[in-house]
């Protein structure tokens, strides 16, 4: 008889429903590959009783089956109170039953598969066989990283017997031996989605928006360059921006208070236009009837000018995406993209260099081919990914 695969608690910092992300794409796959997988962003918290998730929530939280995935809809009560750290504590322990009792009875401990560390202190109270660290981000390199969560993430570390990174830049930044543990799991996509999507009809409200179409899909926060989308907005003045995706705003740091008002000003700009959240499966159409794609982060710098932020690190989850429709991409100068994908993006890091790669991408002279583009997309898929996941879980846990 066959030993069964432990199941999977997963925690990560994102309602599974709000906008997939790595999260969602790497866990429904290993869901549909029969591993059982239960997804929670911990219960909510007092202090944003105010935001409509929790006025929307009922009072105790359920688990639901979504996208083969058991997914957490935390209620109202208990919910966390950083102001009491024993509450907190019992809240945590709390939550951690109820999680448990979404596994199989009398099945295997569970591999805890965390990708934050502030889910460290969910350790104690599940006991789990295997512990699994997911790293999106550079997460200690960010304006709110603090020592409390550094210990989490010292403990986490220490603890782990899987370490994975979405990008060798964010595993070099691991301290604490991390950056030598580390495998590299870069995001994916479903390529051939925006690929097959080549020739259908443009949706109505994309289409109402003239060309040049300059595009952005994907989270819009504090981290996009807003001050060169508004610069070249007002000088190309023919040029139409088309941001498509949630936005983000909502945090307390310098970054986040310059992001919300150059969003405003963006929002004012007749040649800017903001088309909402659009679904997954909607996504592939709007991809392919836009000009050109950019993926506009700002890199800052410290006052020195000489130490790259958290951004350099990342992993655009767009970027085999909007390549494989084939259209033209223009990004900022992260490592990956440097490294890897200079044969089928341009580079830009300064405006000057922004508003001269899109113009000639808009000439038909953006970097790469059709062809080439959307071999590197291809080539790129998360069944991919998840092969290889799956294959260091099955090392992790020895079985064949």
């Amino acid at each position: 008889m066959a030993q069964p695969l432990p199941p999977i608690l997963a925690f990560a910092p994102h309602p599974w429903w709000n906008h997939w992300l790595s999260r969602q794409q790497l866990l429904s796959r290993l869901g549909q590959r029969g591993w059982t997988v239960i997804y929670s962003f911990g219960p909510l918290n007092v202090w944003y009783r105010h935001t409509p998730l929790w006025q929307q929530s009922p009072w105790f939280g359920w688990l639901q089956d979504s996208d083969h995935v058991r997914v957490d809809h935390p209620g109202r009560f208990p919910p966390l109170w950083p102001r009491f750290p024993r509450w907190d504590r019992w809240v945590i322990r709390h939550h951690a039953r109820r999680m448990l009792q979404g596994l199989p009875a009398n099945g295997p401990r569970p591999i805890a598969l965390l990708f934050h560390p502030t889910f460290e202190p969910w350790l104690q109270p599940i006991q789990p066989e295997y512990v699994v660290y997911h790293v999106f981000d550079a997460y200690r390199m960010m304006e709110n990283w603090t020592e409390d969560k550094a210990g989490m993430e010292q403990r986490l570390l220490q603890r782990a017997d899987l370490i994975t990174t979405s990008s060798q830049g964010m595993a070099d930044t691991l301290p604490w031996g991390g950056n030598r543990r580390a495998k590299v799991l870069n995001n994916g996509a479903d390529a051939q989605r925006f690929v097959a999507a080549a020739g259908v009809p443009c949706p109505v409200d994309l289409e109402a928006i003239p060309h040049p179409r300059i595009g952005y899909v994907g989270s819009i926060n504090p981290k996009l360059d807003l001050d060169m989308v508004l610069s070249l907005a007002k000088k190309q003045t023919d040029w139409h921006w088309v941001f498509i995706g949630p936005v983000y705003m909502n945090g307390s740091t310098e970054r986040d208070a310059r992001g919300r008002q150059r969003w405003q000003e963006c929002l004012q700009q007749p040649n800017i236009h903001w088309l909402q959240r659009k679904s997954l499966e909607e996504m592939p159409a709007y991809l392919n009837h836009l000009d050109v794609h950019v993926i506009c982060y700002l890199i800052a710098r410290d006052q020195q000018g000489l130490k790259d932020d958290w951004v350099v690190h990342g992993y655009p989850t767009k970027l085999h995406e909007c390549l494989a429709t084939g259209r033209p991409v223009v990004a900022a100068a992260q490592q990956v993209i440097v490294a890897e994908f200079q044969h089928v993006v341009t580079v830009a890091e300064t405006v000057s260099q922004w508003e001269t790669a899109i113009a000639r991408a808009l000439e038909g002279q953006g970097t790469g081919t059709v062809a080439e583009r959307r071999q590197v997309a291809l080539a790129n898929t998360w069944d991919a990914r998840v092969d290889l996941l799956e294959r260091w879980l099955l090392d992790m846990i020895q079985l064949p």
